[in-house]
């Protein structure tokens, strides 16, 4: 393993450990693995062992081949010194707990050296409003038994609304077993009255019963362990990535085993008491008549109806949040963000591990923007530090002519190093003053482009073009930047929330601080087939320069709202599956309605009553069901949704045009189901209906 005295110096020890899957997949479990040397980044390191099966590293969703001692920070990353950048955040800190040490203890005794530290040396260095924000911070210490994840609190909210929507279809589903129980427990009248004839207790009878019901829910539950692991493996997939979701355990444990047990015992004695207790109640005399017929009540629903109306209920619930969920969607993948991101092909390359020094990195820019210019199809290539939709996110505080600031927070903006003619390139019209261009050079004065948003905020109706800013920072504090442009709004990061306020300066005038290039490549066609000649391109040009990522705009997109996407087709899934459940109720109700109603049916086609009467007197009572649980489910619904509000974009939780047509849809398909039986009862003859008693 890694000690202590791997890092005590920088640089003193090149060595490695290797995962066990590393080891296994690419190094075929060779067993003198260790002292053999590897290559990182063109620097040797010695394996000194390899990890135990099932560890991949302390975050969740980035699984990890190697580990190094972080002296050797420099050799692993090259061009990136963060050792000694105090304002490189990149580290996260684990430790154990020494025995019989509490976590507030830690806590505490943790904050203290930090207060320390902001008084010593390095603290009093920082800058102003670094110091006054980290003197009101505290460093929070809780349970490494989880590992670091983000995606805990990225999928929290999502994956408990799915687990709602399931356990609403799987109340569905239940619903369904039911009624059927009910139906069977009908048909079972003669049975149940022999078994009290010759001395069978009720109690026993209600245990004969809910026996089978548990039998049944645990039939089902044993059935759905059996493409949970799948089911699990495939959510992953499709939440975090193929890649990503290698390195999390999907395996159903204790905890989930148990969880499926009590639901099942749940269901099965819940859904299954109704049905006991009616067979029960049978009277023993008029049972065992051979003829008895059992005849619904005119005037009253029966147990069966109720719970075929609160399944319809319940499913415009599903529906109702799954077309909400879908029409956000859409909104978010229709949204304008200032350009065309079906257009646009992006190149993340990273000249500094290959060995640039920032003297060279503008003309390394400029030539690749040449050669990807000079690609058939191309129309614009520009480069930035952050990119679209990839890369981070730079944030300062700012000071601008003219502004008072009422709080720190007004300040801040977001800003990127661009390239020439970056706005042009991408498409995005100027609103004032210019563009970038190659007079905009580090000995020139040095020069920003601002967005509507931060134009708005801080000039009003003025115009912003000639006024000077500032960086809110000791280095930077007295280099004035001068305005020489507004440019149009755009999203480059998010698609939600108000556009930010953001500032652009040409890279050709702090390419110092640049640790990798973005080149945005803007095309006539689809920038997806521009991604093999790109990269053919790079690797002719620049062939030790790696290229940590090639995807088009619209893919980054997508994989930015990787959750809505998600939710949006599970939920429009299981509210598919909900409506069918709940037909096929409405079916199974409505016919065992019809063939219980035989004789009825039969004796009013022998008095005269035309087919379409009949047809119609059915339909209404399968149309007044899916009627009462429409009534029921609408404000349900409305309630309901208020708790995903947070997950909409461009849309109400009580939108009344997906109400209007998830109660169509539900109201037509359902009576289509009611449809079926109905004209069934049409066919009925009436000379064989009037034999049958």
């Amino acid at each position: 393993t890694l000690t202590p005295e791997d890092d005590t110096a920088k640089g003193a020890h090149s060595v490695v450990v290797v995962s066990y899957d590393f080891w296994k997949r690419k190094l075929s479990g060779d067993p003198d693995i260790v002292g053999r040397t590897v290559r990182l980044n063109q620097y040797p390191y010695t394996i000194i062992g390899v990890a135990a099966p099932g560890f991949s590293g302390d975050t969740v969703g980035d699984q990890q081949d190697f580990w190094v001692p972080m002296a050797m920070q420099a050799q692993t990353m090259p061009g990136r010194a963060w050792l000694e950048d105090i304002n490189a955040s990149w580290l996260r800190s684990m430790g154990r707990l020494k025995p019989g040490a509490s976590l507030e203890t830690a806590q505490a005794n943790l904050n203290l050296l930090f207060k320390q530290w902001l008084q010593g040396p390095v603290g009093r260095a920082l800058d102003p409003g670094d110091q006054k924000f980290l003197q009101g911070s505290k460093i929070p210490v809780v349970p490494g038994g989880r590992g670091f994840s983000s995606l805990r609190g990225e999928f929290l909210v999502p994956l408990m609304l799915l687990m709602l929507v399931v356990g609403l279809v799987l109340l569905i589903a239940c619903v369904n077993v039911a009624n059927l129980l009910l139906a069977r427990a009908t048909a079972r009248q003669r049975e149940v009255a022999v078994r009290l004839a010759i001395g069978a207790s009720r109690v026993r009878l209600i245990g004969q019963f809910l026996t089978e019901s548990l039998l049944l829910a645990f039939a089902g539950g044993a059935l759905g362990l059996l493409v949970a692991r799948w089911g699990t493996e495939t959510l992953l997939k499709l939440s975090i990535g193929e890649q990503a979701s290698e390195g999390i355990r999907a395996t159903p444990d204790l905890h989930v085993l148990l969880f499926t047990a009590g639901i099942c015992l749940l269901t099965g004695v819940v859904f299954g008491l109704a049905p006991a207790l009616r067979s029960a109640r049978v009277s023993v005399s008029p049972a065992l008549k051979e003829n008895a017929l059992t005849q619904a009540r005119g005037g009253r629903l029966p147990l069966g109806k109720l719970l075929v109306a609160s399944q319809v209920s319940i499913c415009l619930l599903v529906l109702f949040a799954s077309g909400l969920l879908v029409r956000s969607l859409g909104n978010l993948k229709n949204l304008d963000l200032g350009y065309s991101k079906d257009q646009i092909l992006m190149v993340r390359a990273d000249p500094v591990a290959a060995g640039y020094k920032p003297a060279q990195l503008i003309a390394f820019e400029q030539e690749m923007i040449a050669r990807l210019s000079a690609l058939p199809g191309v129309l614009g290539v520009t480069g930035s530090e952050n990119g679209l939709f990839s890369g981070t996110e730079s944030a300062d505080g700012v000071n601008i002519e003219g502004y008072v600031a009422a709080r720190d927070q007004d300040k801040l903006c977001y800003w990127d190093q661009v390239g020439t003619n970056y706005f042009r390139a991408l498409g995005v019209p100027i609103i004032l003053g210019r563009d970038f261009g190659p007079q905009d050079t580090p000995a020139a004065q040095k020069v920003a482009i601002i967005n509507e948003a931060m134009a708005k905020f801080y000039f009003g109706t003025a115009n912003p073009v000639g006024r000077k800013m500032w960086f809110d920072d000791v280095k930077r504090k007295d280099q004035p930047v001068e305005i020489i442009g507004v440019a149009r709004d755009v999203r480059d990061h998010t698609l939600r929330g108000p556009v930010k306020r953001r500032f652009y300066v040409p890279v050709g005038q702090s390419a110092d601080s640049l640790f990798a290039i973005n080149f945005e490549i803007r095309t006539s066609g689809k920038p997806a087939e521009l991604t093999e000649a790109a990269r053919k391109m790079f690797v002719a040009f620049a062939p030790g320069v790696p290229l940590t990522r090639i995807m088009t705009v619209e893919e980054l997109v997508d994989r930015s709202i990787s959750k809505d996407i998600l939710i949006a087709r599970l939920s429009s899934f299981f509210g598919g599956l909900a409506l069918l459940l709940a037909c096929i109720g409405l079916y199974g109700v409505m016919a065992y309605t019809v063939s219980g109603r035989t004789r009825e049916i039969g004796v009013r086609m022998a008095l005269g009553a035309q087919r379409t009467q009949v047809l119609g007197m059915v339909l209404r009572e399968a149309v007044k069901l899916v009627l009462i649980g429409i009534a029921v489910g609408i404000p349900l619904a409305l309630l309901v949704s208020r708790v995903f509000a947070s997950m909409l974009f461009g849309l109400s939780p009580a939108d009344p045009l997906s109400m209007l047509v998830v109660v169509v849809v539900l109201a037509t398909v359902a009576t289509i189901a009611g449809l079926v039986p109905a004209r069934r009862a049409t066919k009925v003859d009436p000379m064989v209906a009037l034999r049958y008693e």
